[in-house]
């Protein structure tokens, strides 16, 4: 006999499958992350942050807070790390850009040599940004350069950072002959992939 479903079977029919992820399926993802993989996010967080005003751990977070409130959706199927660091790029490259629409007033100083001061001293801090976005650019050139060599690239992040020696080893997560091979296969990729250098 049939149910009032249609179901011939009587039985309960599944809900359709959406393509992304419903918010009980991103806690469950949230709550099985290794420590391994916050590590990770952690790395990749740190190098998203770069030119922006996030703090240590807020740029992580609202990665988190769009996912749970669905502002941003995890696409079936796509890992949930990988997602989570897609967002951080994606919400950094937007600050960014909203900081840069930005302009400090200064137009009410009006003391002899204020201006100049003010336009040296913004010189001076468009130099600073400039110096460091060189930097970050050539960091994402060999980021990009190593995609398929995840611990690689989590390696190239570290290494952006400020830890260095045994701290920067901890941070990776590797002792220091898997660090003299990361580097090795950091160099041999570099090589190949630039014979004649790079630039960003």
């Amino acid at each position: 006999m049939d149910d009032e479903s249609g179901s011939p079977t009587g039985g309960v029919t599944a809900a359709p499958e959406t393509k992304h992820l419903a918010l009980e399926e991103v806690l469950e993802k949230l709550d099985s992350m290794s420590a391994d993989d916050k590590r990770k996010l952690r790395l990749i967080e740190r190098r998203r942050r770069g030119g922006t005003d996030f703090p240590d751990n807020e740029l992580y977070s609202e990665a988190v807070c769009q996912a749970i409130v669905g502002e941003r959706q995890c696409p079936r199927g796509e890992s949930f790390v990988a997602f989570l660091a897609q967002s951080m790029r994606s919400i950094a490259s937007h600050r960014r850009k909203a900081l840069g629409r930005t302009v400090p007033l200064t137009s009410d100083d009006h003391r002899p040599g204020g201006g100049a001061q003010q336009i040296a001293a913004d010189q001076l801090d468009q130099e600073a940004l400039l110096i460091e976005k060189q930097a970050e650019d050539v960091t994402k050139v060999i980021y990009e350069a190593l995609e398929g060599d995840e611990e690689a690239q989590l390696a190239v992040i570290a290494i952006s950072g400020q830890n260095r020696g045994k701290a920067l080893r901890d941070e990776i997560g590797v002792d220091q002959a898997g660090y003299d091979y990361i580097m090795k296969r950091i160099r041999r990729t570099l090589a190949k992939k630039f014979p004649d250098g790079f630039r960003s």
